[in-house]
């Protein structure tokens, strides 16, 4: 059986992200909706919890690999939450995998960039719903300052601001970045 709220939730986070819909089909068992371009992009329809969250971490993980430029099962995600911001750790599994520690390099750098400008799209795009905490990190950029922290394997981006409140915002991007990619 079909679960209309998440198609719903799937069609609406499709408007925000695309614009607009030109053509929704289905190909083998695929959905699929058109942005009016010549790419489809595919949206799932869960039939049970357990199918869901396996499908939807893979899911992730492939739109993950689309945009940060480097294949998540060779890499660990760390999201720390501080008292005045948090942290983003990525490093690579291998430390001899150059190939993949200069991605994760390069990969940190474009969301200091992204997020000191409120572009908080990847982060979006990865998880297919908006992400709590980005909203008021957004509106509030200019209160965020970020330092990038190169590793021998990896790079740390760290988020500090003296406003509190904008504090607990980024604790809960934080958190549920930590939630999301628990295990990896």
């Amino acid at each position: 059986m079909f679960n209309w709220k998440i198609i719903f939730i799937q069609f609406a986070i499709f408007i925000l992200a695309f614009g607009s819909i030109n053509m929704a089909g289905t190909i083998n068992g695929q959905h699929f909706i058109s942005d009016g371009s010549d790419r489809l992009h595919e949206i799932s329809i869960a039939s049970n919890q357990s199918d869901s969250v396996n499908h939807n971490l893979t899911k992730m993980m492939q739109r993950g690999n689309i945009a940060m430029g480097f294949d998540q099962t060779k890499i660990s995600h760390e999201f720390m939450a501080t008292k005045v911001g948090g942290q983003i750790k990525i490093t690579a599994l291998d430390d001899k995998d150059q190939q993949t520690i200069d991605q994760i390099q390069i990969h940190i750098r474009d969301i200091q960039n992204d997020f000191a400008k409120g572009n908080f799209t990847k982060p979006f795009y990865i998880h297919a719903e908006s992400v709590p905490g980005t909203e008021d990190m957004s509106q509030n950029k200019e209160q965020i300052h970020y330092q990038i922290q190169d590793l021998d394997d990896g790079a740390i981006l760290i988020l500090v601001t003296n406003n509190t409140l904008l504090a607990n915002s980024i604790n809960q991007f934080m958190k549920y970045q930590s939630t999301e990619h628990m295990g990896h």
